[in-house]
């Protein structure tokens, strides 16, 4: 009788001890729970007050005004780049450049020398013929085309 009670007490206790230590877990998920809450609260104090405080419209109006100024200083930068550039150069210079550009290309085998043939034309009813005033248009066989350039050589008078 005393060992049937006995074990009866010792599943009890383990019964016990079990709803014990989830009694514990879940106290220690609620107090996360609420340090992570607390931890909330502050950062949204604080960007509150980051709020308050950074204008962000002034912002992005002096970030224009910079990208406006830096603009005019890349400008004036290369201005003066080309001036000293020109006041710094002297007669032969070009030749010089010309001469060593003339060595690199023929190093690699490339010459200025060598004739460029002569591009087809497009179209295949395109011709030059002379205008009583001394410019040359195409005759196109194209009438709109034909009328595109009436219309743009009315322009140019």
């Amino acid at each position: 009788k005393d060992l049937v009670r006995t074990r009866a007490h010792i599943t009890k206790f383990i019964e016990m001890r079990s709803h014990l230590q989830s009694c514990g877990l879940k106290l220690q998920t609620v107090k996360s729970h609420q340090a992570m809450g607390e931890a909330m609260k502050n950062t949204t104090k604080a960007m509150v007050q980051m709020n308050k405080a950074v204008d962000a419209p002034a912002i992005n109006k002096m970030m224009a005004e910079f990208e406006k100024e830096n603009m005019k200083s890349d400008m004036m930068q290369e201005i003066m780049g080309d001036m000293l550039d020109d006041a710094m150069e002297q007669d032969g210079d070009e030749e010089d450049q010309d001469k060593i550009v003339s060595q690199v290309l023929d190093e690699i085998g490339i010459s200025f020398g060598e004739e460029i043939p002569d591009a087809p034309m497009l179209g295949a009813g395109t011709s030059t013929a002379a205008v009583s005033n001394g410019q040359k248009t195409p005759a196109l066989a194209d009438p709109a085309l034909n009328d595109l350039e009436a219309r743009l050589n009315d322009l140019n008078k």
